[in-house]
């Protein structure tokens, strides 16, 4: 976004590409951060912001004068409960049109850790459904969203970006299938029903043949659902150390701010070879399993680093993708700019309606009511079709040069304040 006021827009925050997985759990905001971060930006003064957190970014984005950029800096720190020089090392500050950039290609899936992941769009539009409960989405921050989302549609419709199955869930079933060529002895618990863990435990049924599942939530009533729709078992979180003992492989994702699987969960007398698949951020399961040696622990991250077919595919995508961006931003900034000389345009539309009326009262006396009704409506249709003539001439000439605009307001003698 780019204007010639003193507002920018910029995005701040840490994401997977410059934070590892125990950074990025540092920079979770709660539900109550959240709410305060909102009510604080609009008190003062901030004209729009919007968050968007997952597990693999803690992202602000905001439009305000360049003179609250160090105030933004302060509620990220604040909400996020981190510190200053936290910040400074992981933390990135993009403005203006590296900021407009990066919403872009974050909707696009071109940002995500897997790309493609085109869930992104759900969750930024949440996030400026939310900052408008707070009066915190200015106009151009809303056109901005309907040109990223009208790029979206274009994306979804054309590419092949989101084709097939591609995501965190589907990472993990992909290590699974290669660690264990057959699963149909396999003991597997999934802890945790929220989308990423529902989507886990859908694909593992449906696709491969498994040995027991067996499901468990902190809302037992949630399990005992999914178990019956599934045809697995399920058991209520008190039996998680013995559901443990006897599973080879665990998947947690509770959405816990806080370690659900710990030492104390843990029983393995037999020494039995497990892994244990950590889907959250921040993370559930207890790093210390990483020094257990009957344990392999695999984080967020390494998932990430799982490659198939699929995402071949859609890696070719990209060129295509990047040219719809590229489309879609060039007509949003041709908004930007078009917009900066309305009151111009008003201004000389104006005149021109001023100017008519006032020879048309000067030539009142020559008319009769009706030839003079007529006479209105005629010169104001003419005046009309000169005026957008010469509008569509300005804003042609007007996006290769500002001088033009200096140029049309001495032509009409327009007072405009700059």
């Amino acid at each position: 976004m780019k204007s010639n006021s003193n507002n920018q827009f910029i995005s701040l925050g840490i994401s997977h590409w410059n934070s590892p997985i125990e950074i990025r759990e540092k920079f979770t905001i709660t539900d109550d951060h959240l709410e305060q971060l909102h009510i604080q930006a609009q008190s003062k003064g901030i004209l729009s912001l919007f968050v968007v957190s997952t597990c693999n970014r803690t992202q602000v984005f905001a439009y305000a004068d360049v003179s609250k950029e160090s105030l933004l800096i302060e509620l990220f720190i604040t909400a996020t409960q981190t510190s200053y020089e936290l910040v400074k090392e992981y933390a990135f500050l993009k403005r203006e049109q590296e900021a407009t950039d990066l919403l872009f290609e974050l909707c696009m899936g071109l940002d995500s850790m897997i790309l493609g992941d085109l869930q992104i769009i759900s969750q930024v539009k949440n996030a400026v459904a939310y900052a408008t409960k707070f009066d915190l989405i200015d106009s151009e921050t809303h056109r901005l969203m309907q040109f990223v989302l009208q790029c979206y549609k274009a994306v979804s419709t054309d590419t092949d970006i989101n084709s097939g199955p591609a995501s965190i869930a589907h990472a993990a079933i992909l290590y699974i299938k290669n660690r264990f060529k057959d699963l149909s002895q396999k003991h597997i618990l999934l802890y945790g029903l929220g989308e990423i863990g529902e989507t886990t435990v859908k694909n593992l049924i449906e696709n491969h043949k498994t040995g027991s599942v067996t499901v468990m939530n902190r809302t037992f009533s949630k399990a005992e659902k999914m178990a019956k729709e599934l045809n697995v078992l399920c058991s209520p979180t008190e039996k998680l150390k013995h559901i443990i003992e006897q599973s080879d492989i665990v998947i947690v994702s509770t959405g816990s701010l806080n370690y659900t699987v710990t030492e104390n969960e843990y029983s393995n007398p037999n020494k039995s070879q497990k892994v244990f698949i950590d889907l959250a951020v921040p993370r559930n399961i207890d790093s210390v399993f990483d020094t257990i040696a009957e344990v392999d622990l695999i984080e967020m991250d390494e998932l990430n680093k799982i490659q198939d077919e699929t995402l071949l595919l859609r890696r070719k995508n990209i060129p295509k993708v990047r040219t719809i961006i590229n489309l879609h931003k060039l007509e949003f900034y041709d908004w930007i700019r078009m917009r900066q000389i309305s009151p111009l345009i008003n201004a000389y539309r104006k005149k021109m309606h001023d100017q008519r009326l006032e020879e048309l009262e000067k030539q009142k006396f020559k008319f009769t009511e009706s030839e003079f009704d007529k006479a209105n409506i005629f010169s104001k249709s003419l005046v009309n079709k000169m005026v957008n003539q010469n509008i569509e001439f300005f804003k042609s000439r007007y996006r290769n040069s500002d001088e033009i605009a200096d140029i049309f307001a001495d032509m009409y003698q327009l007072n405009i304040k700059k």
